[in-house]
């Protein structure tokens, strides 16, 4: 399959499929590649700027599930962690459900998603990541979510986006009612099509693609 620089979110699901299935790279296994390569690359910038407390927000879906697993390294690696999610377990599923069990089982810190508590608790944690929405978004933000993207992009803290900033249009650019606003965006394998266009590119921060193992082949 030839690709180019910039791939279209149903390029990437294509990219999923057949890693997964031509390839039989487990799906659990390219969500811990990323989730592990966004966390050590959150831990050298926490290392050099000598900072120790990091808030995740992670969303229902896969993203979210980025964001579990980018939770238990750093963790593991000693750094004070609190992740904040906005619904229940039973919403959870495949292998964003078994790494959000895997985090009860550490006894890592969850904090289901209140407005005034997570106002005034960000005030004190050094970095905040962002794993609410992926490219799957195609509905305008609201409600609670609407309410925590002004929240972070307020924080005056550094910001990391997870794949793609949430509340952006991974295919149009499209700003989806509000959008995070992050000094570095860690896209996941490939950057997607809508970061190469001219209002996008200043949304982003900086950008770095992660590598999460994909054969050379596709």
């Amino acid at each position: 399959m030839k690709l180019n620089k910039f791939l279209t979110s149903q390029q990437i699901y294509q990219i999923d499929k057949l890693a997964t299935e031509k390839f039989l790279i487990p799906s659990f296994v390219l969500m811990e590649n990323a989730g592990r390569s966004v966390a050590e690359f959150v831990k050298k910038y926490l290392q050099k700027n000598r900072l120790n407390k990091i808030l995740i927000f992670c969303g229902p879906g896969k993203n979210g599930g980025d964001g579990f697993v980018c939770a238990r390294y750093l963790f593991i690696w000693g750094f004070k962690i609190c992740v904040v999610t906005f619904v229940d377990k039973t919403k959870y599923s495949g292998d964003t459900l078994r790494n959000y069990e895997i985090l009860e089982r550490l006894k890592v810190k969850i904090q289901k998603f209140d407005f005034k508590k997570v106002k005034r608790m960000i005030k004190n944690y050094d970095v905040i990541i962002d794993a609410i929405f992926g490219i799957g978004l195609s509905r305008p933000v609201e409600g609670e979510f609407k309410s925590v993207i002004e929240i972070i992009n307020n924080s005056k803290k550094p910001i990391f986006s997870i794949d793609i900033p949430s509340g952006l249009n991974a295919d149009t650019g499209e700003i989806l009612g509000c959008v995070v606003k992050p000094d570095y965006t860690l896209t996941i394998g490939f950057p997607k099509y809508s970061f190469k266009l001219k209002h996008v590119k200043p949304l982003l921060g900086k950008l770095k693609v992660i590598d999460i193992g994909y054969p050379v082949k596709i």
